[in-house]
């Protein structure tokens, strides 16, 4: 009867026994499921995908002055409340001065910040790398050269902030800009300048700019 009892009681410490040991794997393979999982996310957040974001820029003025006149300037304004990819309004005053040469100065800003961002020199010009200008004209005689003192842009090219213009023959037509930021390639070689690549943080179009 003792003996019975005896192997009872061994019985049952074993089966308590093998109860905590698969409960004690149990728990260990959950730990271990937390950890992996744990390290995975921490790799991931380690090595974001990149994401071109765009700079936002309400407002954009191009202000060009005639080199032997002060007085003479021809100011193209656009004005896009909501960024560059909402709707924008375009403003022209003045007309170039025909077989006149002019100096570009721009202005790029966020008026949705108070004061208003200088995006121009506190973003662009700070990451000259990682942007260009580009620009181009039709239907009106002007040309257009990036200055020696022209700051570096992306892929070796000049950025186009420092150009000069020079209007020729009296006649109307268009003015284009476009700022790529990561452009993959770049080429300043006309002047104009083109990329490929990258993301467009403005594509402007001032239509009926006149040279009187």
């Amino acid at each position: 009867m003792n003996i019975k009892n005896s192997n009872s009681k061994t019985m049952t410490i074993n089966y308590l026994n093998f109860m905590k040991t698969t409960k004690f794997f149990i728990r260990a393979i959950f730990c271990l499921t937390l950890i992996t999982s744990f390290s995975s996310c921490s790799s991931d957040d380690n090595n974001p995908k990149e994401v071109l974001e765009e700079e936002l820029i309400t407002n954009v003025t191009l202000t060009f002055t005639n080199d032997a006149d002060a007085k003479d300037i021809v100011i193209l304004a656009s004005v896009a409340p909501d960024g560059q990819d909402g709707s924008s309004t375009e403003t022209i005053t003045g007309s170039f001065t025909a077989n006149a040469t002019y100096s570009l100065g721009l202005a790029l800003t966020n008026a949705s910040e108070n004061p208003a961002d200088d995006v121009l020199n506190d973003d662009i010009i700070k990451e000259a790398d990682e942007h260009f200008f580009t620009y181009a004209v039709s239907d009106i005689n002007l040309t257009m050269t990036r200055d020696s003192n022209d700051l570096d842009g992306a892929e070796d090219s000049k950025l186009g902030v420092n150009t000069t213009w020079v209007a020729s023959a009296a006649s109307t037509g268009n003015i284009k800009i476009i700022l790529t930021h990561k452009p993959t390639a770049t080429d300043d070689a006309n002047e104009w300048g083109s990329a490929t690549g990258g993301t467009e943080d403005l594509n402007i179009t001032f239509t009926g700019v006149t040279i009187q």
